[in-house]
């Protein structure tokens, strides 16, 4: 059984971490793109905690995309908000699809993260918008969580800003990365390119 399995019961429990200024500050970046009615994948979302949030924030339908069965299980499932298994690297949805993607504090996770941004790309609209919440790995307390996280079997594949910026206008989604608190910041950028049909 993989951490994100035994860990799904404590992240719908206690995972609340999101206060209402956190919702309403993550909905004002990705609102330039989501109109009322439009749709936001939120992905590795886990047990929709922020998505439940968003939606109402946004009155948009919001997607939980995650590879973890017992995460979709505990996701607030209704009109507003479903939860797909996948993971990021190989996304079960519709070329653009999505006016948005946001990625909170998953992004480190992925294990193939050049498969993961083309799969944004693909299915966030041409003027949609990515916003990936990570951590930079530079100060000493990051590296000790990167070296245990890799310990625990998963990635620990953490960018700086400047490397989150770098990639992710290599795939074709421009953008900025702005500190937030702690080791916090924010990627914000914006698809540009057509999607090639298969």
């Amino acid at each position: 059984m993989g951490f994100f399995d035994w860990a799904a019961p404590l992240v719908r429990r206690y995972g609340d971490r999101f206060t209402a200024e956190d919702v309403a500050t993550i909905a004002d970046w990705l609102r330039a793109a989501t109109a009322p009615g439009g749709a936001v994948l939120d992905v590795g979302g886990g047990a929709g905690q922020l998505a439940a949030l968003l939606a109402d924030a946004l009155d948009a339908h919001v997607t939980v995309l995650d590879p973890t069965a017992k995460m979709l299980e505990h996701v607030p499932t209704g009109d507003r908000i479903t939860a797909v298994a996948g993971s990021a690297e190989d996304i079960p949805l519709e070329d653009s699809a999505y006016d948005a993607i946001v990625v909170t504090d998953a992004f480190h996770h992925f294990r193939n993260q050049d498969a993961a941004v083309s799969e944004f790309a693909r299915v966030v609209r041409p003027g949609g918008v990515v916003l990936v919440l990570d951590l930079d790995p530079r100060p000493l307390a990051m590296r000790v969580v990167a070296l245990a996280e890799r310990i625990a079997g998963e990635p620990g594949a953490f960018m700086t800003p400047e490397q989150m910026c770098a990639f992710m206008a290599a795939h074709g989604i421009p953008g900025e990365c702005v500190a937030e608190q702690g080791a916090s910041y924010r990627f914000l950028g914006t698809v540009k390119k057509e999607w090639p049909a298969a």
